[in-house]
């Protein structure tokens, strides 16, 4: 009898989150009006950026380091886009397009993530890939005119990026044909040259769009040096056999340097000695695998470790800071400096030391994304076939995924340079405000989604040149979707206009003693996602224990800084009573964020700004402070009110009611399944049909919104580009107002 009641709480259990959802007739058709001027509408956030980027300087650090001021000495927070690229596939006029949209949503911020290396089989290592220059400086032109800033990142040394093949000739020993060159920029000077030589042409010559060099250019924010790469992700036990020959005799020459001689290394290292590597005789000294460095050591081998992860750091340390005096002093850049966005093969162990070779430079970055747990054919990095699962998780009830779940360092600005919910993530529009709210209250400074499709809404997201049974792939990585793009203007005004309160929860304190010997500090954040990059995932039973939960993330911010003679953890909040795991919630220091992650429910509650995002239907009424109540009958929607004045919801005489619920395509199919994923066997769904644009929204239900407000007397519902459809009847009670949503609501103005 206790197998069949088991077995019925099981099925339960699987059916509550396992629910295709699979449009129907009652959905309703998402449509961009692409003909109405992206200049004027109703809802337009143009006004927030500058009349150009940078007209009054550039952009510059806080006094403390920590933030971003403007030319003004504002401090200036980013909601800001990837997409810069698309200047090489677009005409002026679709870039232009681009631009205003992005304005128009709140965007003050873009990235151009390019590859100014020479490409193709007969190019030189010097030479420059000029259409790619001209690419970058028509962007930064574009996006200026809309006071949008632009950030550039010129080197990715993924071999496709950089165009797919390596000349021999290029010199880089061992190197060749279709070889990446991870880690390969921090040790071999004839790339670090040839560096050199693409960037000095790319921020000395005048831009022949604006007149003026990119060097002197006040609409361009950060200079990121290179993307996604470090000496302690995987990736550095692949490097050819010539490189890691050289390597070895660099590290021979350091130890012996601190130790003296080879001999006295000998007696320091022990047993530790004689290993895959090592020659002495020929002052050669092996590497261990980046393995060893994530887990724990012991005895001499622990004395190696410390040594080699010490020079390592060292070696990539010293790339940055010479880059950046590079660029300052040889180039004259006068631009704020970021070295590099990626992450380690160990979060716990090597992630601070990772973010401490960064740190002789201006600004800090990361790439984190929310993994969809798509898992399909060998296409599954780029596409979404018929037929290929995904486990359709939303971040309401795996909080310690979010990624804005980041440790800062003390003096620098924080940016997620790339991010997103990505397809076939059915959540997406819990996404924007999530960033919104946890970015407002960890204090990041910019965060980029990764990445536009089109010059508005995208509406051809298929890989129509592959036919599959008469179906075709979908992309994976757009963001030009209602469930995504759409949700930004809403959560631009939160971020952008400080309508979340920053907090500290913990401030930690770090030696770089600590940091050589990877030892595991009491918080470090969770390993992030990338379906192209994840071939090697950390075992988390390595980690090590960690003495403060994930969770604390979402308490406040946390920070850390790596010059302290000894450890020392400082937490400003009281987490017994902020995490309550019996009960599955978690609150911020500020009491402004509530998160109930056991039934995936997320409540925004600030004076100028208030949400509701989730699993609506486990609760349907939501008192949000004093003055607003939400009710709805929906499986899952999110429902912000955000003020356009600047004045608290209960007085504010303009108000922004956003709405997004779940979006698929068109005849989308899907049925609850399970499936196999790094082992492991996950509840989730298995597509049948990719389907065809239009967007289908699903519709409201029975919504209905109660203000305290008794200055607004006008609703507006307003379509995807910000225009009047028509009004919608407010019923007046005694010191404000309610209002029943349309089905098909998605932004509705609410005015005197």
């Amino acid at each position: 009898m206790r197998k069949v009641i088991l077995l019925i709480i099981f099925i339960l259990n699987y059916c509550v989150v396992s629910k295709a959802q699979n449009p129907d007739k009652s959905w309703w058709t998402f449509n961009y009006p692409n003909y109405k001027s992206l200049d004027s509408g109703l809802l337009n956030l143009r006004y927030l950026n500058e009349k150009s980027a940078g007209e009054n300087g550039f952009i510059k650090l806080s006094a403390d380091g920590n933030s971003f001021l403007n030319g003004n000495g504002k401090e200036v927070r980013f909601w800001a886009s990837n997409g810069g690229g698309l200047a090489g596939e677009f005409n002026d006029l679709q870039l232009d397009t681009l631009a205003k949209f992005l304005a128009k949503t709140g965007v003050n911020l873009v990235r151009y993530h390019g590859a100014i290396n020479p490409t193709g089989k007969n190019s030189k290592l010097t030479d420059v890939n000029s259409k790619e220059l001209n690419n970058i400086w028509r962007c930064v032109a574009a996006m200026k005119k809309q006071g949008i800033y632009t950030v550039i990142s010129p080197f990715w040394p993924h071999n496709g990026h950089m165009g797919g093949w390596v000349p021999k000739e290029w010199g880089i020993d061992g190197y060749s044909g279709q070889d990446d060159l991870w880690a390969v920029l921090y040790f071999d000077e004839k790339l670090q040259e040839a560096y050199k030589a693409w960037v000095k042409q790319l921020y000395t010559l005048p831009n022949p769009y604006t007149g003026i060099a990119l060097k002197d250019e006040p609409a361009l924010a950060v200079i990121q040096i290179e993307n996604e790469d470090s000496a302690f992700f995987w990736t550095f036990s692949n490097i050819k056999p010539e490189l890691d020959k050289k390597i070895r005799g660099e590290f021979a020459e350091w130890l012996i340097e601190k130790y003296g001689s080879i001999k006295s290394l000998m007696v320091h290292w022990g047993s530790a000695t004689g290993k895959k590597g090592d020659d002495f005789g020929n002052r050669l000294v092996g590497l261990y695998p980046i393995y060893e460095l994530t887990i724990s050591s012991k005895g001499y081998d622990s004395v190696r470790l410390k040594d080699q992860t010490e020079f390592v750091a060292w070696k990539q340390r010293s790339f940055y800071d010479g880059m950046a005096t590079y660029y300052r002093r040889d180039l004259s850049c006068k631009q704020l400096i970021n070295g590099n966005n990626w992450r380690t093969a160990s979060q716990s162990r090597l992630l601070d030391l990772e973010r401490w070779t960064n740190s002789g430079v201006d600004v800090m970055a990361v790439n984190k994304y929310f993994d969809p747990e798509h898992h399909g054919s060998t296409n599954e990095g780029w596409r979404i076939d018929p037929l290929d699962f995904y486990a359709a998780p939303s971040a309401l009830k795996n909080p310690t995924n979010l990624p804005t779940n980041i440790k800062h360092v003390e003096g620098h600005p924080m940016m997620v340079t790339e991010s997103a919910w990505n397809l076939p993530n059915k959540y997406q529009t819990e996404g924007a405000l999530l960033v919104a709210s946890y970015g407002g209250l960890t204090g990041l400074d910019a965060f980029f989604w990764f990445s536009p499709t089109a010059p508005t809404f995208a509406n051809q997201l298929y890989f129509n040149f592959v036919n599959l049974d008469g179906q075709h792939p979908l992309n994976r990585w757009s963001i030009s979707t209602p469930g995504e793009m759409g949700m930004f203007p809403a959560n631009a005004l939160i971020h952008r206009l400080g309508y979340v309160k920053s907090a500290r929860s913990v401030t930690e304190q770090r030696s770089l003693k600590s940091l050589y010997n990877r030892e595991v500090p009491e918080i470090f954040e969770e390993q992030s996602f990338d379906p192209n990059r994840d071939f090697v995932s950390a075992d988390p039973a390595n980690e090590g224990k960690r003495e403060l939960s994930p969770l604390t993330f979402l308490t406040g911010g946390v920070a850390t800084s790596y010059q302290a003679k000894a450890k020392k953890t400082n937490v400003k909040g009281d987490l017994v009573r902020l995490i309550d795991t019996k009960n599955e919630t978690v609150t911020s220091v500020t009491s402004e964020q509530q998160l109930d992650y056991g039934n995936g429910i997320f409540i925004l509650n600030t004076p100028k700004a208030k949400a509701v995002s989730g699993f609506l239907k486990a609760k349907t009424v939501f008192n949000i402070g004093k003055n607003l109540s939400i009710e709805s009958g929906n499986e899952y929607a999110t429902i912000e009110l955000v003020s356009m004045d600047g004045k608290d919801i209960e007085s504010s005489k303009k108000i922004l009611l956003q709405v997004g619920t779940i979006f698929r395509p068109t005849d989308w199919k899907e049925e609850a399944s399970t499936f196999k994923k790094n082992n492991k066997e996950t509840n989730g769904f298995k597509i049948l049909n990719t389907g065809k644009m239009p967007w289908l929204g699903m519709p409201l239900i029975k919504t209905v919104i109660s203000v305290q407000n008794s200055s607004i007397k006008k609703a507006t519902q307003l379509d995807a580009a910000g225009y009047s459809i028509k009004e919608i009847p407010l019923e007046f009670k005694s010191g404000g107002f309610k209002i029943i949503c349309p089905e098909d609501s998605y932004y509705i103005l609410l005015e005197r």
